[in-house]
């Protein structure tokens, strides 16, 4: 049958994590620099890492997590429109989780939260997915009510600093900006060419919720993952993009994307900056 790997395994073969030294841990830096964690997450692909940074945030052992969402039943479904392989069940239903985890369901995003700052109080980094690049044919409710990368990280953003707490960890896209060579891949174009005709107002959602960060006085890093797609199976492992050096491979893991996402979080390698993150240079696009 198929090799099944505990979490724990899964997170020591991260071969080329920036943290590999932190601690003289293999699988990174240790949860002990991080007791509280606040994850958020909307709808779409990019948003579906938030709900992986919740197992991944578990995975690492943090002590508690704040999960704020408009869609709490998201975590019941059985397809996380993911590659893991043994799937997901909703964490706050296991007897071994739900004591660490905390939900705070939201109307919208488009609404003014009060008492939002609440939530943020003691924690140590925040983990924000609220972003969207898709047009919406997929998420009919996106074109309904709009998009939320910009209205609702504004929020984050003005409760995190209510609450003195400065470490971002958030997900955008590459291919935003004009001659945005982040990814030296032929798929950057390509995604630059969608943002600029179908998703038109993705890219600008994106855009204003980027500028919104680099403004803030926060340490916050922005997350562009490649790949993403929901056949990829998880390789425990990320590669981020140097400047310079051959592509990251554009076929990388939701779930490995939050990996990084939650060890940037705990111990951050990138401050009040961006950076792309993929599979191992050469590794084929899925599709």
């Amino acid at each position: 049958g198929e090799e099944v790997r505990t979490p724990r395994e899964q997170t020591t073969t991260m071969k080329v994590n920036p943290h590999e030294i932190a601690g003289g841990d293999p699988a990174g830096p240790s949860a002990a620099t991080c007791r509280k964690l606040v994850v958020l997450y909307g709808i779409g692909g990019l948003s579906d890492v938030g709900r992986h940074a919740i197992m991944a945030g578990l995975e690492k052992n943090v002590e508690h997590i704040t999960v704020i969402t408009e869609y709490p039943d998201m975590l019941d479904d059985e397809n996380w429109e993911c590659g893991c392989i043994d799937g997901h069940t909703n964490p706050f239903n296991d007897e071994a989780y739900a004591s660490k985890l905390t939900m705070v369901k939201i109307d919208s995003w488009k609404n003014e939260q009060p008492n939002l700052v609440e939530h943020f109080h003691g924690a140590d980094a925040v983990i924000s997915c609220l972003s969207h690049r898709q047009p919406g044919w997929k998420n009919k409710e996106l074109v309904t009510k709009g998009l939320i990368a910009r209205d609702g990280n504004k929020q984050v953003i003005k409760a995190m600093e209510e609450a003195n707490v400065s470490r971002v960890v958030t997900i955008s896209s590459f291919g935003l900006n004009r001659g945005d060579k982040t990814w030296p891949h032929w798929a950057s174009k390509l995604m630059r060419l969608l943002f600029l005709t179908f998703n038109r107002k993705a890219r600008k959602d994106l855009q204003a919720m980027e500028k919104l960060f680099n403004e803030s006085s926060l340490d916050y890093l922005i997350v562009k993952p490649v790949g993403i797609g929901e056949d990829v199976v998880p390789a425990g492992k990320y590669f981020q993009q140097e400047p310079g050096k051959e592509a990251v491979g554009g076929n990388m893991a939701k779930m490995d994307v939050a990996r990084f996402m939650v060890d940037e979080a705990i111990q951050p390698t990138t401050v009040k900056g961006s950076k792309v993150v993929g599979s191992a240079p050469g590794t084929p696009m899925s599709g």
